[in-house]
């Protein structure tokens, strides 16, 4: 799991969403963690004028509750709505901003030199304007200076300050990308170089390592597999942060490690950039969700340039007529790395992604609960309740597998309460069970048991073996978990759509947290186990039903699929 750890001593942000009128003009994000307050990123210079920027305007989207409660609707077994997916103009045409909002953006831009017509480009919905500019018009547009921020071996221009907008653009911009929050890292657990035999070289000592072959077997998959490069159904990774996958790593791993099982040798679609060379955090990624989700066409996306990752991606997504059926995403942030509005564009922006049938996948996090100051610190975008979170579990000890034994949640696993989100209807029963019935809870003020819980689902992530650079490596950490579950419910869509002619399942939480669901009914409930807090001392442990380490628990192939098809109404 890529995860920036942001620890702040002095939590001196402002944690008011309200934007601050400065004469003429509104400073938007005022609670956005500036680039220099940010953990090992230094400056290292001013930006200089002439030099190269992009912008990304986020304008304000109509009709933002009918498209929430369209995805309930089309995501919700038993409505009459359910699985009747929106198509990509249909959910332009929902959202696309008012002609009042563009012309005020675009008058704005041309009072400061900038002309929309010449370097800049609208996404198909016109709910984001993206513009190539010079530091001197950037810093001009928005009243604050840039400098250069480095960590490593990334570099970046960030503004400053906090940036303001005219007043008559305000009402019109939800945030100017490209002025703050900064490219996310690479994190993840790794553990040595091992060779091929496991046992040589000097490496750890002999153990069970993971592979799909027992995956596979363990979560009742077997030799199941896909239709093929004729399917309909279509899988998703994305990459992030100089993560890059290979496919001589990928041939290896799948001669290696996915026994006599069908695979495609490569994906079938790059989106974005992939030069290499290959590194852990996107081989995992790519590997894991290719050989569970086996012989399934896979698309990669790759994001890079100046924006946040985030931001970048959806915008992608957003733009494409056609998007896979899963998304398996390995990436995440502490929330208050991010300003409320944006957290709630991005919630918007998933929910859109959730409605023409999509199931977004996040991994929850190698920090467990994490920790700020004495309280919490969740992990965005698994915290979003328009996404389905993974966490991680073991069987037996990390480092001492035993296939024989029972899953049990893993400390680093991501899970708590989202600082941010309210709790959404669909979770309530299961969440007040746990509130009710957990024999043991960190202090109140440790986390909000008001808001989202999660994470919903996981699978296993210790001691998984991985190919990158040529070399057989280990890693541990929801990087591990979410292509496992991934794959398995891109398994479970091939049937739905290539044999039953039927839609995907789509965003998945409606099905998984109703009464009788598939939570209930077609995962393996993880029964010990705990998500570590500050001072990796325990926050949430594991319990009979749902709870905030392992979700609902684990995934069963033949229950998944029995379950999808009577939601469907395939007998």
């Amino acid at each position: 799991m890529a995860v920036v750890q942001v620890i702040l001593a002095c939590v001196g942000f402002l944690v008011c969403c309200a934007s601050l009128s400065v004469g003429t003009r509104v400073r938007l994000e005022a609670d956005q963690l500036l680039a220099r307050e940010m953990l090992d990123w230094k400056v290292i210079g001013q930006a200089k004028p002439h030099e190269q920027h992009q912008l990304v305007f986020a304008l304000r989207q109509s009709n933002i509750e009918h498209l929430e409660k369209k995805l309930m609707a089309v995501s919700t077994p038993g409505n009459p709505e359910y699985g009747r997916f929106l198509r990509a103009e249909q959910v332009n045409d929902l959202v696309r901003p008012r002609k009042e909002s563009l012309r005020a953006v675009e008058r704005w831009l041309t009072s400061a030199d900038v002309s929309a017509s010449k370097s800049c480009r609208y996404t198909a919905a016109q709910e984001f304007l993206h513009c190539d500019v010079s530091v001197a018009e950037a810093s001009r547009l928005l009243e604050v200076r840039f400098e250069r921020y480095q960590k490593g071996a990334l570099t970046v221009l960030r503004a400053a300050e906090h940036y303001t907008v005219p007043a008559e653009a305000a009402e019109h911009v939800d945030f100017v990308g490209g002025a703050h929050r900064l490219p996310v890292e690479h994190g993840g657990i790794k553990m040595p170089k091992k060779t091929s035999q496991q046992n040589g070289g000097g490496g750890p000592p002999k153990q069970m390592p993971m592979k799909p072959s027992i995956l596979r077997e363990y979560y009742e998959v077997r030799d199941e597999v896909g239709a093929g490069m004729a399917s309909r159904n279509i899988q998703g990774v994305s990459q992030f942060a100089q993560q890059y996958y290979s496919v001589s790593d990928l041939g290896k791993f799948m001669s290696e490690f996915n026994g006599n099982v069908t695979s495609l040798a490569n994906v079938s679609k790059q989106i974005g950039e992939n030069p290499g060379p290959s590194t852990e955090e996107a081989s995992m990624d790519i590997q894991y969700l290719m050989s569970l989700g086996s012989n399934i066409p896979t698309w990669s996306y790759y994001t890079t340039g100046d924006l946040d990752c985030y931001l970048s991606w959806i915008m992608t997504v957003a733009n494409m007529s056609t998007i896979p059926n899963v998304f398996s995403v390995s990436y995440g942030n502490c929330e208050v790395e991010f300003s409320q509005t944006y957290l709630q564009r991005m919630n918007v922006e998933f929910a859109k992604v959730g409605v023409r049938g999509t199931t977004l996948l996040f991994a929850s996090g190698d920090s467990g609960g994490g920790c700020n100051g004495t309280q919490d610190c969740p992990t965005f975008p698994a915290s979003s309740p328009y996404v389905t979170s993974v966490g991680a579990t073991s069987i037996g000890e990390p480092g001492n597998m035993n296939q024989s034994a029972p899953e049990v949640s893993i400390w680093f696993s991501g899970g708590g309460f989202s600082r941010s989100f309210p709790r959404p209807s669909y979770q309530d029963a299961v969440v007040e069970k746990f509130l009710r019935t957990a024999e043991r809870l960190p202090s109140a003020d440790y986390f909000n048991r008001s808001n989202r819980a999660f994470p919903d689902v996981a699978a296993i992530g210790a001691d998984f073996n991985l190919v990158s650079g040529g070399d057989v490596l280990t890693m541990w950490g929801t990087s591990c978990s979410v292509p496992t579950f991934a794959g398995i419910i891109s398994l479970v869509n091939d049937r739905l759509v290539n044999e039953h002619s039927a839609t995907p399942l789509g965003f998945l939480n409606p099905l998984l947290y109703q009464e009788g669901g598939i939570g209930a009914t077609a995962l393996t409930d993880i029964l010990a186990g705990y998500t570590a807090g500050c001072n990796m001392q325990p926050a949430f442990y594991a319990q009979r039903g749902w709870d905030p380490t392992t979700g609902f628990g684990s995934p069963r192939f033949p229950a998944l699929l029995a379950a999808a098809l009577k939601a469907k109404g395939i007998h």
